[in-house]
């Protein structure tokens, strides 16, 4: 019975679970905190003259419990979700009795809270157990509160439902009648006693006959009951405390029809449900005809064959494993330099492999044996004053490899772990001792190869990232100049390779969205298409949108794998592959969840982590971790782009291979953070998605949005437009003092990502486009010298004042004197560091305090540089 099957209690996706699992450590942490304070007070007071402590801390543990319960009935997990409500019953009843509080009822709250934990770890793994895994930590939980039932079907099937039974034609319709009360009662007595399959049989037949004789749902709860009967007449199911109470019951309800009163019991009909689910199936040896036609109409799975009565969740305190999961890549990471001749790195070495060992004893069965052969073959190795032999450096990173994949399944309960804890410690102590190294067993063979598959993984996105980057910018320049219909000619290939990639990694969503992009590639690289009209601009925008999703699922694949597989959906419909996001964030709230109030507070997570990444005394993992935080956040949140840049910088720093690279990561990071924090457009004027790719429009400032003769949205463009350029023109004044202050570098390039975006939108597509070619540029300056020199000062002026130009244009209602082209051409120029483009001469642009003050900023600006605004 250990080896049932996993609950598939559906949820969202595994980024809300994620989130909810990591919340919920924290509440129950605290709670368990609040009960272990508030004893440890009444323990101190025991002697004294004060009556009770303040239970107003047991309130508060019990509060943080409620939370709990309710964001696991949230996301759909009602069998924890039971538990921690026994708990809070537990502590609710502390509360109205604080005297009841000892050590064994904190011991049993911590229990029941590390099985939670424990449940949500394995199921976000994708390694989950049914939640009958839980019942010995909800059984004493239920005893502790007082409960007048505790049953393992409390934590099954949520979905009970009556279905009709067929009749059985083997037996002849009995009535409920005293005989049939005085037949049950003593073949019941019999059971009692002692295991009788005779007895069992007799029972089966009598509920059977009653059951034939009987109407409706009673029918149907006596079928159910001759099935468990016959269950256990077949050695199919061994009764226990719970099973043997089933008979008591059914004499009552018997008891009941005889007194006129036909009531049917859902509950008893559930609990008889359970059994026969429980029971081992049916077969040719064991045959059960009444068990298989339950077990068939009710249509039950494995998750009610686990063996509840073993303790399998929660007998560790999740801390412990986190510091085992330290010590041990600590540990792999000086064995790895002393065995590869850097002897230098064995001053620790000891002390590391000295606290792997404490690890060991405290969480592997047998795992002092293992603990002692690394600490001997290190001090071997550290007497020797030398790299250790071939073979037992290898036998020693067997173990620590096994200890670290281990780790990360969790399974420290597995019946097999002690036997190869036990043959480990022997390979290891035999080569130490001189003796040849023995070939690798096959679950070692089959440990390198998760480990490796792990590895490739990493490889495996690498390619796939190099391999869009090349796709996105072959439909780039495709978009720019659609007469260079030649440059699609490989894209086709370079989809379908990617597909197959995808498909292997069981990325079947991704696969379906790839396939679509190779059929639209592949029309297009066959037809002319006419820049100047929209016929294909569906196209266009399902190719834009498609690439944008394909690169947000790589990066997140590189660093939560998991969330990959489950965040991303396919249209088929539209062609479109799309990230899931934001289910839940609305119900979530009570449990600190995202609404549209919270917003603000993730950036201003995100101002604290570029703070962070500025510092070199933070290390990585905490960023890594951070940023982890922050995405599954602002996913629950619905904020596509902050959680695109926070999966993204992630990504960024796990691909770093050395130090150069890792400090270019967290450059970029900080980057991305400012840019984030910055001030964005109102609900009114949404940004575009992050991937930049359209066709160029004819040189018109008309659009075809359906919003060119919408007055409020141009006049909200209007002033935005104007608010967004005096803002830049600020940061412009200011970097004349200081020319590489990447913040305010950053705030120009927001500007003319700010400025793209809302001009789109109300159908200036030209202005758009050149906005668009701006904020290129400064994204190319940005990551390659982000510093403003004179060409690109002058250049930022020139644009300021062609922008400024076009605004006042609008806004009168006159058509726009000049097209995008020049000046997008002009920052192409520019970005490809050729000659200077502008000759407009330096501004400075200071932030005026009031309309008197901006009018007037605005006349001095204007007769030093003729082009700008208003001129």
């Amino acid at each position: 019975m250990l080896n049932a099957e996993p609950d598939d209690t559906p949820v969202d996706d595994l980024s809300t679970l994620s989130w909810v699992h990591d919340e919920l450590r924290r509440s129950l942490e605290t709670a368990t905190k609040s009960l272990r304070r508030h004893l440890k007070e009444a323990e101190a007071l025991a002697g004294s003259d004060v009556d009770s402590v303040d239970p107003a801390v047991l309130r508060a543990a019990r509060a943080q419990i409620h939370q709990g319960v309710g964001a696991l009935e949230m996301i759909g997990l009602p069998g924890p979700a039971r538990v921690l409500r026994a708990s809070e019953a537990v502590v609710q009843r502390l509360v109205a009795k604080p005297k009841l509080l000892n050590a064994a009822a904190v011991e049993a709250v911590e229990s029941a809270s590390f099985g939670v934990l424990d449940y949500l770890g394995r199921k976000l793994a994708g390694k989950g157990l049914p939640t009958l895994a839980l019942f010995p930590q909800y059984s004493r939980l239920q005893q502790l509160a007082g409960a007048d039932r505790v049953h393992p079907a409390d934590l099954w099937r949520e979905d009970w439902e009556w279905r009709p039974l067929p009749a059985d034609a083997s037996v002849a319709p009995r009535p409920a009648d005293e005989a049939a009360r005085g037949t049950m009662e003593t073949q019941v007595l019999a059971t009692m006693r002692s295991p009788d399959r005779a007895a069992m049989a007799r029972l089966s037949d009598l509920c059977a006959a009653l059951g034939e004789a009987a109407d409706g749902r009673l029918a149907d709860l006596w079928r159910l009951a001759a099935a468990f009967y016959e269950a256990q007449a077949a050695g199919l199911l061994q009764p226990d405390v719970y099973a043997k109470r089933i008979s008591s019951r059914l004499l009552a309800q018997l008891r009941m029809a005889l007194a006129g009163q036909h009531e049917v019991s859902d509950r008893l009909a559930q609990d008889l449900l359970f059994f026969c689910a429980h029971a081992q199936p049916p077969d040719d040896a064991h045959p059960a005809p009444r068990l298989a036609a339950v077990r068939e109409r009710h249509a039950v799975d494995g998750s009610a064959s686990f063996d509840y009565s073993a303790v399998r969740l929660g007998r560790f305190d999740p801390a412990l494993i986190a510091q085992a999961r330290k010590r041990v890549a600590g540990a792999r990471d000086l064995w790895a330099a002393v065995a590869g001749a850097e002897p230098h790195r064995g001053g620790g070495l000891a002390e590391q492999f000295a606290l792997v060992g404490d690890s060991l004893k405290r969480l592997y069965p047998s795992g002092e044996i293992l603990a002692d052969a690394l600490q001997r073959a290190v001090a071997q190795t550290l007497a020797a004053g030398e790299a250790p032999a071939p073979a037992l450096a290898m036998e020693v990173a067997t173990g620590v490899l096994y200890l670290d994949a281990s780790l990360e399944d969790g399974e420290f309960d597995h019946p097999l772990v002690a036997g190869r804890v036990q043959r480990l410690a022997q390979r290891i102590r035999q080569v130490s001792e001189g003796r040849d190294a023995q070939p690798l067993e096959p679950w070692m063979e089959e440990l390198y190869r998760r480990v490796s598959d792990r590895q490739t993984m990493g490889s495996v996105v690498q390619e796939l990232r190099a391999s869009l980057s090349e796709v996105e910018k072959q439909i780039d320049r495709y978009f720019r100049d659609p007469a260079q219909r030649e440059v699609l000619i490989p894209v086709p290939a370079q989809l379908q390779a990617m597909r197959g990639v995808l498909s292997v990694l069981d990325l079947d969503h991704a696969s379906q969205a790839v396939l679509r992009m190779r059929d639209d590639v592949d029309m297009l690289s066959q037809i002319e298409v006419d820049p100047k009209r929209s016929a294909h601009q569906p196209t266009f925008d399902r190719l834009a949108d498609n690439l944008g999703a394909l690169s947000f699922m790589i990066d997140m694949l590189s660093v939560q794998p998991q969330m990959a597989r489950t965040l991303f959906d396919y249209d088929p419909a539209e062609g479109r592959l799309r990230a899931v996001m934001g289910r839940r964030s609305s119900r979530l709230s009570s449990f600190g969840g995202f609404d549209e109030a919270s917003k603000p507070g993730l950036v201003d997570q995100a101002k604290s982590l570029a703070e962070a990444a500025a510092q070199d005394a933070v290390a990585d993992d905490a960023l890594k971790l951070g940023l982890q935080r922050l995405s599954q956040q602002a996913l629950l949140a619905d904020q596509r782009q902050l959680a695109e840049t926070m999966v993204s910088a992630q990504a960024a720093l796990e691909r770093a291979g050395d130090d150069a690279e890792r400090q270019a990561a967290r450059a970029g990071l900080a980057q991305a953070m400012a840019e984030l924090a910055a001030p964005a457009l109102p609900p009114e004027l949404p940004t575009e998605p992050p991937t930049e790719i359209r066709l160029t429009p004819a040189p018109s400032a008309e659009g075809d949005t359906g919003l060119e003769e919408d007055a409020e949205m141009r006049a909200i463009f209007i002033e935005e437009a104007r608010e967004v350029l005096q803002d830049a023109g600020a940061a412009l004044a200011r970097l004349a003092e200081t020319p590489d202050d990447l913040g305010e570098l950053t705030a120009i390039r927001r500007a003319f990502h700010t400025l793209k975006g809302s001009s789109r939108m109300v159908g200036l597509k030209a202005v758009g486009e050149a906005a668009w070619a701006c904020e290129q540029l400064y994204n190319a300056r940005l990551a390659e010298s982000p510093r403003l020199d004179r060409e690109l000062q002058q250049f930022t002026a020139r644009a300021f004042a062609d922008l400024g130009r076009w605004v006042d244009a609008i806004e009168a209602g006159a058509p726009v004197p000049v097209d995008g082209t020049a000046l997008a051409a002009a920052a192409d120029r520019l970005r490809g560091r050729e000659s200077p483009v502008a000759d407009a001469a330096a501004v400075a642009i200071v932030p005026p305090a009031d309309d008197a003050a901006r009018a007037a900023a605005g006349a001095a600006l204007r007769e030093r540089v003729p082009d700008l605004p208003g001129a």
